[in-house]
């Protein structure tokens, strides 16, 4: 007897007992297999077996219902719940549509301080760099920073929100 890939079964067969539709057609069909990250999306081997790629569920969704995605769109979500993969909650765009979506609904909330991606230094450090008497240029120096930033934390312009 031959045994059976997973992979070998349609992606459609293997993807919709994965949706709990058991909230009626209106409602959000959360994905109830595994998940991207942390960030709620939920994902499934593609074709190829384990050396296939993992989609995303809300993408296979789409396809499964609608055909393909176009080249340069993405399939963004109306109800803003990534496990979703109610088709009709689903809806395509670009990433300018996906950003504009993003900031219509408030769900938008730019990184500050020590957690945006590009910081260099933490709240101590700014507090310091703001007590310190030295030039610019020395400060600067001890903190690997330009001296326009440097000015910018001692005027608060930047790290406004540091005391």
């Amino acid at each position: 007897m031959a045994v059976r890939k997973y992979t070998s079964i349609p992606l459609a067969d293997r993807f919709w007992p994965k949706v709990d539709k058991s909230g009626g057609p209106d409602s959000c069909w959360p994905w109830i297999a595994g998940k991207v990250g942390g960030t709620g999306y939920g994902k499934i081997q593609g074709e190829g077996g384990a050396s296939g790629p993992h989609l995303r569920a809300h993408r296979v969704s789409w396809e499964l219902s609608n055909g393909p995605v176009p080249d340069g769109k993405r399939v963004l979500h109306r109800c803003d719940n990534p496990p979703c993969c109610n088709p009709a909650h689903l809806f395509l765009g670009t990433d300018a549509d996906n950003q504009h979506d993003m900031r219509a609904k408030g769900r938008f909330v730019p990184k500050m301080g020590e957690q945006h991606y590009y910081a260099k230094l933490n709240e101590h450090q700014v507090q310091e760099i703001r007590r310190d008497p030295r030039t610019l240029r020395e400060i600067a120096a001890d903190y690997g920073l330009g001296q326009n930033s440097v000015s910018q934390i001692k005027r608060r312009i930047t790290w406004k929100h540091v005391l």
